[in-house]
């Protein structure tokens, strides 16, 4: 006996029976001793996992103690298996690049299945994430790591959501004037990187700009087109361009964090890195300068 590996067993019979358990390399003997004349035939009962083993020179017919059966075991080939899943939510033209395992990049422009190229062996883990995300989304992984085992990999799923989603909805600022008057606006999406703008006037029933309200005929304010969008911590700026009541464009950053969108265009000196935007915000909300959504 050759090629048994630690720890692995076969089992061997002669003529039909007589199983004989191996569980290491070397000689072996069957327990039932043959009569001269009678023949022999030794095979494979049992293989053992993850090898295969052969015998040869195991057929003929006893005249003495037979000693030249020999069996070699090899290791099988590991089997492989595809790692792959489906994306949804990609708006048309853009595109998710996905890893596996921090390699093996797959680039995916529409929405549906995708494979990895490489194939992965059984018993091997697989890890998917995002290396670059789509123009105004952000894609998530679920189901996106685990073990292989016996089967393709298809259950991982990838969810794209628009960025301007963050915008979207209906706001209402918190800061109030004298006699319980707010402002509110309407944010609607246009298109990947542009929203549209409504704003209204908002009245307290209880005179101290909480509880129940009433909103007054919306102002169409135009669109807000936005040309980038950075992220740091748990605030999203979005930078571009802003209606103002004179129907002039402005500069505009928006910040989006936690339940606030404020709004830094009225600023004298606008921001220009994320430090001076992540200050200018929480000042922002400490004065009451943004809005929530309700």
């Amino acid at each position: 006996m050759n090629g048994l590996t630690a720890g692995k067993a076969l089992v061997l019979q002669n003529g039909g029976g007589d199983d004989l358990g191996v569980n290491s390399n070397g000689n072996f003997a069957f327990a039932t001793r043959l009569n001269s004349g009678v023949a022999y035939a030794v095979t494979v009962k049992a293989q053992p996992d993850g090898l295969r083993c052969v015998v040869s020179q195991g057929a003929g017919t006893v005249t003495a103690n037979v000693s030249g059966v020999v069996v070699h075991c090899e290791a099988l080939p590991v089997a492989t298996y595809t790692v792959g899943g489906v994306v949804s939510g990609l708006e048309s033209g853009g595109a998710v690049v996905l890893q596996n395992n921090a390699g093996d990049d797959v680039s995916v422009g529409s929405n549906g299945g995708f494979t990895f190229p490489t194939p992965v062996g059984e018993g091997a883990s697989y890890s998917v994430a995002v290396k670059t995300q789509p123009s105004w989304q952000t894609c998530t992984v679920q189901n996106g790591a685990g073990t292989v085992s016996k089967n393709n990999v298809q259950a991982i799923q990838v969810n794209c959501d628009s960025l301007m989603a963050q915008l979207e909805g209906f706001w209402v600022e918190d800061l109030c004037l004298p006699m319980a008057w707010g402002t509110a606006l309407t944010i609607a999406r246009q298109g990947p990187s542009q929203v549209n703008v409504k704003q209204m006037g908002v009245i307290y029933e209880d005179g101290y700009c909480s509880g129940a309200f009433r909103t007054l005929t919306p102002s169409d304010m135009g669109s807000a087109v936005f040309t980038r969008i950075t992220s740091s911590g748990g605030l999203t700026a979005f930078w571009g361009t802003w209606p103002e009541r004179n129907g002039n464009y402005d500069t505009a950053i928006w910040t989006r964090v936690g339940p606030y969108l404020c709004f830094l265009r009225d600023n004298p000196e606008r921001p220009s890195t994320m430090a001076e935007v992540e200050a200018r915000t929480a000042a922002a909300i400490t004065g009451k300068a943004c809005a929530r959504q309700r």
